[in-house]
């Protein structure tokens, strides 16, 4: 068999994905197909049709939390060395941390192999993806740092007991105290305030 009866016959072994994973994030929660699955299943068909696949060329570039790649890959009839194709495939991983470019290429990796054989699996990984994007980076430019104690400023709760968010925080302190505080540094701060009252007094 040549490259492509072999891609074909791939193709007509694997008609569908399901989706095995459970995916939450804050109030999302969605259904998803794992790459292990789609690894371990597309794995199986090249040593079944001896094909080989990996990566020739790869660049990355990062912004913010978000790591980008951009990858081709090789993919090799064993039988036939001399023939082959080349896929091009990207992802994106983010990560605040030093996992992002392991996120994007594991994306990457896992979309080149439902691309290529044409793999339906009745999932919309962009929507979903971007709206978690959205909701990491507001809550990452939400995040100041109080200049009392130099930690983060996050969500609280006021003195009767009803939520603050962190922009709120952000923006009462900055008002009444001319710079951005925790709750607890407001508190320390109204403290200082009355004790200066009482000296002058």
């Amino acid at each position: 068999m040549n490259l492509y009866e072999k891609i074909s016959a791939i193709m007509a072994d694997v008609q569908y994905l399901a989706k095995d994973d459970k995916v939450e994030f804050g109030s999302t929660k969605y259904k998803a197909l794992s790459e292990e699955k789609v690894t371990s299943i597309m794995r199986a068909e090249c040593l079944k049709y001896k094909l080989v696949v990996f990566p020739v060329s790869q660049c990355a570039n990062r912004s913010g939390s978000i790591t980008h790649v951009d990858v081709t890959y090789r993919m090799v009839n064993v039988e036939d060395p001399e023939e082959y194709i080349e896929i091009a495939s990207c992802g994106d991983g983010a990560d605040t941390q030093d996992k992002g470019s392991g996120k994007a290429m594991t994306y990457a990796f896992k979309y080149m192999w439902l691309r290529t054989f044409a793999i339906p699996t009745g999932e919309d990984p962009d929507k979903i993806s971007s709206a978690e994007l959205d909701a990491k980076q507001a809550a990452e430019e939400a995040s100041v740092p109080c200049a009392g104690c130099g930690k983060k400023i996050t969500d609280g709760k006021k003195r009767d007991g009803s939520p603050w968010a962190a922009a709120d925080i952000v923006k009462y302190s900055s008002g009444r105290f001319s710079r951005p505080l925790c709750p607890g540094c407001q508190r320390k701060a109204f403290q200082a305030e009355k004790a200066a009252e009482g000296e002058g007094a």
